[in-house]
């Protein structure tokens, strides 16, 4: 399956999964501000966080597949700034909401809303299926990292559902004070990931596969001898930055033929690799820009 098609499919998946998220949470956060149920709502803005990322990351996926020459890649920065504009601000007014809702002698959530936390769940544990398949056909880590995911958020509409049990039955509402806090938790545990993983894509930062860099090498020594390879994030995607070494004596056409060679194979090495360059060098210097190269 070509890169582009990958791409294309997986943002789709990413789509429809926010889609559902969003349409479920909507209904969970009204139920919630009407039954004053500080649990319900606290799930609901959970579940707004996960339809955030999900079309954050779509879009993402949608523009690297409809990649081109004039395509100005910086623009997937974008993506992981709004990735975290938009997890801080959920967890702002999470967090305000916490600081001014909890009641430990308030009503307990209605029973029956147990229900609803469990179809959630249920709704969750087969999307969370249904993205692992769609991980295996496609092999695109942001599926498989959303996959495991929506299993946490599983396990999580299930603690809730026992909280709500446990402070009916036992007229125990710190029950739920205790799942909303655990809830909490986790979108800190959430918010910490991701505002890390943005960070890394707005700054370019570094990104260490050693077997990627291998293969890349490998193409690159076609062309002349690889001096330096870098793998920089963008984004939720890469940039490779090389340095190559090539004989004088090679002429202009054959040296652009084998360039344009190597920078179309690299790209097809990762479906989340959208930009190669490759930087020539005659052989005699190659040290020289090599050492200065490392430095930098």
């Amino acid at each position: 399956m070509r890169p582009f098609i990958r791409l294309w499919l997986a943002s789709l998946y990413l789509f429809i999964m926010g889609t559902v998220s969003l349409a479920y949470t909507l209904v969970e956060l009204l139920l919630g501000i009407m039954y004053h149920s500080l649990l319900v709502t606290s799930d609901a803005l959970h579940g707004f966080l996960d339809a955030a990322i999900a079309y954050i990351s779509g879009f993402g996926l949608y523009y690297a597949s409809r990649r081109g020459r004039s395509f100005p890649w910086e623009i997937y920065r974008v993506e992981s700034l709004l990735t975290l504009l938009s997890t801080l601000a959920i967890l702002g007014f999470y967090t305000y909401m916490l600081a001014t809702s909890i009641e430990l002698n308030g009503e307990p959530t209605p029973m029956w809303m147990t229900l609803l936390l469990l179809a959630g769940g249920g709704i969750t544990f087969l999307l969370y299926l249904w993205e692992r398949h769609n991980y295996e056909s496609l092999k695109l880590d942001i599926l498989k990292a959303d996959a495991l995911h929506a299993k946490v958020d599983t396990v999580l509409s299930a603690v809730a559902a026992l909280a709500v049990v446990v402070s009916n039955l036992f007229h125990l509402v710190l029950a739920e004070v205790v799942a909303v806090f655990i809830i909490y938790l986790y979108v800190l545990y959430e918010f910490s990931k991701l505002a890390k993983e943005a960070t890394y894509g707005i700054v370019g930062a570094l990104y260490r596969d050693d077997s990627l860099e291998e293969k890349i090498r490998n193409i690159l020594a076609e062309l002349g001898r690889p001096i330096d390879v870098k793998i920089r994030r963008l984004g939720s995607f890469f940039v490779v930055y090389s340095l190559v070494g090539v004989t004088p004596d090679m002429t202009i056409g054959k040296l652009h033929a084998l360039r344009t060679k190597a920078i179309k194979t690299i790209s097809r090495l990762h479906p989340l690799i959208v930009h190669v360059d490759i930087k020539i060098v005659p052989r005699r210097k190659e040290y020289k820009r090599g050492e200065r190269s490392r430095r930098a």
